[in-house]
């Protein structure tokens, strides 16, 4: 059994008592620690506090001002329940497949979107990692994925990410400067050993949905090994908005698990758009979605098979999403 390491926990009252707790050297911010406190066991970092974010942090789906405010410690639980429009069910859908029902009914969405990236290497417990020198992750000087690389592949999982990037989704971030906005894409820098653009004391509060089309749909697709508990293989998170000729007028395409952080992918965008997204559109948009994937020796399967499912993750949500909008269409006439 792997046990927690003494460490001090404080939980603040208030979000700026938060902000100013994780402004202390060593202190590192608790959602629903479903991976943190994995991390932690494994002694995959060593915080000198833990600052629990259950009173700073708000909860629910706000719908005010015409979308959606999704507040970062809602449960995956209940978002994968909320019953979303055709435009962004691809975001309860992503919530769905995260883990397991326990792991989600503590999950949140503020954790999810600051997953921290993972590698076989690194994700190990640090006795089995004793065997080889410590990866760029650990504080070492290699990348045992990529040997001779010159930086930290470690590949970011997290699902909701894609899911609320591909929807033009925005967070909301509380720092010592006060708040800011920036797009869910501009969270993340693509590097495996820092992978979120945040400074030691900012807090992400919420994910702001912005109000859609009702001509579009979005759609989620995540290939793994076991539905119930392993992080994926790859994904695919799909937009598209029928136009009035009721060809695609509009798409955005975003993948997870193939690089150190979500990736849009233009040329798939570009290959659905004016398209009634038959088999020979959706088999070009899969293409330029495996061209565009960087998977590397960092998990469970291969790097090419990783690149082939990704193609097919791309096929199957949009297609999803392209029912949905067209659905909407039809139902908006």
């Amino acid at each position: 059994m792997l046990r927690l390491p003494p460490t001090r926990w404080t939980r603040p009252p208030s979000l700026d008592a938060a902000v100013a707790a994780l402004g202390e050297p060593g202190a590192r911010a608790l959602a629903g620690g479903t991976d943190l406190v994995v991390a932690l066991k494994n002694r995959t970092g060593r915080p000198q506090c833990l600052v629990s974010l259950a009173d700073a942090c708000p909860a629910g789906i706000d719908t005010g001002g015409g979308g959606w405010a999704i507040g970062a410690a809602t449960t995956l639980w209940d978002l994968e329940r909320w019953t979303a429009p055709p435009s962004v069910a691809a975001i309860p859908e992503a919530a769905r497949s995260v883990a397991a029902p326990p792991i989600r009914s503590r999950a949140t969405v503020g954790g999810n979107l600051c997953l921290d990236t993972r590698c076989v290497f690194y994700n190990q417990s640090a006795f089995w990692r004793s065997g080889r020198p410590p990866c760029r992750k650990a504080g070492g000087e290699v990348c045992h994925a990529v040997p001779g690389g010159d930086r930290c592949h470690a590949v970011f999982s997290a699902d909701l990410p894609p899911a609320l990037a591909a929807v033009g989704a925005r967070v909301r971030v509380a720092g010592p400067d006060g708040e800011r906005r920036k797009d869910v894409a501009d969270l993340y820098t693509g590097q495996g050993l820092a992978p979120l653009a945040l400074a030691a004391a900012e807090v992400v509060l919420s994910a702001d949905v912005p109000a859609l089309s009702g001509r579009s749909g979005s759609a989620f697709e995540k290939i793994r090994a076991r539905r119930g508990l392993d992080f994926a293989a790859a994904s695919a998170a799909v937009w598209v908005e029928a136009g009035d000729d009721g060809a695609c007028r509009s798409a955005r395409v975003v993948l997870g698990a193939v690089d150190s952080g979500p990736v849009r992918v233009a040329r798939a965008e570009e290959a659905l758009q004016g398209s009634l997204l038959e088999p020979e559109a959706l088999e070009t948009a899969a293409d330029a979605a495996r061209r565009a994937a960087r998977p590397v020796k960092n998990a469970d399967f291969t790097p090419a098979y990783r690149r082939k499912v990704v193609g097919v993750a791309v096929k199957r949500a949009a297609s999803r999403a392209w029912q949905r909008a067209v659905g909407a269409r039809e139902a908006s006439s």
